[in-house]
């Protein structure tokens, strides 16, 4: 269970690190389904943000790295994820669908998280406080 814990949280982190630096990079353009100029402003905002999702794989792989001594923080991992997906899916209600790549990943941020959250729940899960169950 562990290990299942620690790969989930590294794929989370590859991909937030990939796609964060490909957006840091590359710009509103880089981004799947991108067709056309982008206003600077937006192209501006995205390449921000994008410093805060590599922040979050960095995050995610030192969790996973130091799992037994940092597992406290894998339900805030869990959160920012699915949160990810609520702001997906605001988006695709308010503004439209987006290019078809992002639907799948807009579902997965709804169900990895909570996979993720209840591995976490028994695997470090006893009595009233949650302590680590393995030596």
């Amino acid at each position: 269970m562990e290990s299942t814990l620690k790969y989930m949280l590294y794929a989370i982190s590859l991909v937030a690190l990939g796609t964060g630096l490909n957006v840091m990079i590359g710009g509103a353009s880089a981004i799947p389904g991108a067709s056309g100029e982008v206003e600077a402003t937006v192209d501006n905002e995205l390449r921000f943000f994008a410093v805060f999702w590599i922040a979050y794989g960095a995050f995610g792989a030192w969790i996973a790295r130091n799992i037994r001594t940092q597992y406290i923080f894998i339900p805030f991992i869990a959160l920012v994820f699915f949160l990810g997906g609520v702001g997906r899916l605001l988006s695709t209600l308010l503004v439209g669908a987006p290019a078809d790549i992002l639907i799948p990943a807009m579902v997965l941020e709804f169900v990895v998280p909570i996979v993720l959250y209840l591995i976490y729940r028994r695997l470090f899960k006893t009595s009233d406080t949650l302590q680590p169950d393995c030596p």
